[in-house]
């Protein structure tokens, strides 16, 4: 097990902490600017036996096995420069941000443990199901990362900055823009939006396990501009301005796709 320091205190700070301390680790301290934020992880932690500490000054952070740095992306690099311990192993946990970015702050042993999903301090997740992207400058610290992922008993792929701000890239569409699409479909089904969970939970399972394109079905697909037409009509009302622009766009990118000769 090992000895570990969380640096920043929001979402994935938090749930970071409480995975790790469920299988065994041992948080040493969790810094923050903000010492209520910080004191809110460690009384999380402290509910099931912790010797945990808050601090709000960084260069009291004690020697550690790993120091977890989970800021926003923009502050990696002023935090990572004030670390204490240059020759500690430390990474962060940014999705787009490259590690290199903990090098050129003067870090001399470092690594990015990424989890591919979205955290939330205000809703329990089990950790299982949350894939980790990993890399590190020395195999050493791939061998902790790995050895930390298979303790809390998540995936993990071993793959450098750029593949992995390509799957960060990925997410957005799989999460955000998903999001976004079922935010105009609230808006069109309102107040029975709960009438189609059936049918993306069934879209979301075969495009995983057909893939995308075998998966997908629709007028575009197939070609039926009647259908197309009737769905626009519906759509030309003043409230749903934003909702046809985003349906024309993608009716015509499916329509292109799937029917070049038409």
């Amino acid at each position: 097990m090992y000895r570990i320091n969380i640096v920043g205190a929001g979402n994935v700070a938090y749930r970071m902490a409480l995975f790790l301390q469920g299988a065994g680790h041992s948080v040493e301290c969790v810094y923050a600017r903000d010492i209520e934020k910080a004191d809110k992880v460690v009384r999380a932690l402290k509910r099931t036996r912790s010797n945990a500490i808050a601090t709000t000054d960084i260069s009291t952070l004690p020697q550690a096995d790993i120091t977890i740095i989970a800021v926003s992306d923009n502050a990696i690099a002023s935090v990572a420069s004030q670390l204490p311990h240059k020759s500690a192993f430390t990474v962060h946990t940014s999705g787009a941000t490259p590690m290199s970015v903990l090098q050129e702050a003067g870090l001399q042993n470092t690594g990015v443990f990424y989890p591919l999903m979205t955290l939330s301090m205000n809703k329990d997740l089990d950790v299982g199901l949350v894939p980790f992207l990993i890399e590190a400058s020395a195999p050493e610290g791939i061998e902790i990362l790995r050895n930390i992922t298979t303790s809390i008993k998540a995936e993990y792929k071993v793959c450098d900055s750029t593949k992995r701000l390509q799957f960060h890239t990925a997410a957005i569409f799989t999460t955000n823009f998903l999001n976004y699409s079922l935010s105009l479909a609230y808006d069109i089904a309102s107040p029975d939006f709960t009438l189609l969970l059936p049918s993306a939970i069934e879209s979301i399972r075969k495009a995983f396990l057909n893939t995308p394109a075998v998966s997908q079905t629709g007028p575009a697909r197939r070609g039926d501009t009647n259908t197309i037409e009737k769905h626009k009509k519906i759509l030309s009302e003043e409230k749903f301005r934003e909702h046809l622009q985003v349906y024309e766009f993608l009716t015509d990118k499916i329509f292109k796709k799937y029917n070049p000769d038409k």
